[in-house]
């Protein structure tokens, strides 16, 4: 990756009544494996088992409503996409930065576009844990 160059990473997780936030999420502070088994996230950090791959397009303007978020690793691949947690906090994602959901509950995020053009989000879905 070039000097200087910007890669931000959130955590979207829910607490005990089910609501939802966002906050950073350093990459270089995850454990970092090599090989085959698990789920290689960022770089080889083992975030998880993967079950599906999704790729989702938003198109220009599109912002759909509050929906349960399941766990799972999205990383922005083309465009800009705004994601809302349902306590209201939200985020910018440029191409390039990620977000790790971790809810399983009632926890919900919003997902939209807010810049011209679409936006293609790579979403990796994992199981629950245990």
């Amino acid at each position: 990756m070039p000097t200087g160059a910007r890669v931000s990473a959130y955590r979207l997780y829910a607490d005990e009544q089910g609501e939802t936030h966002l906050e950073p999420l350093d990459l270089l502070d995850r454990p970092w494996e090599n090989g085959p088994g698990e789920f290689k996230g960022v770089g080889g950090s083992v975030l998880g088992d993967a079950t599906r791959v999704m790729l989702m397009r938003f198109e220009t303007g599109s912002r759909p409503g509050l929906h349960r978020a399941a766990p799972c690793l999205a990383v922005l691949l083309q465009g800009s996409i705004v994601v809302n947690a349902a306590d209201g906090e939200e985020v910018t994602l440029a191409r390039g930065d990620a977000v790790r959901v971790e809810t399983t509950g009632r926890g919900g995020w919003r997902l939209g576009n807010p810049a011209e053009g679409y936006a293609l989000l790579a979403l990796v879905q994992m199981p629950p844990p245990g």
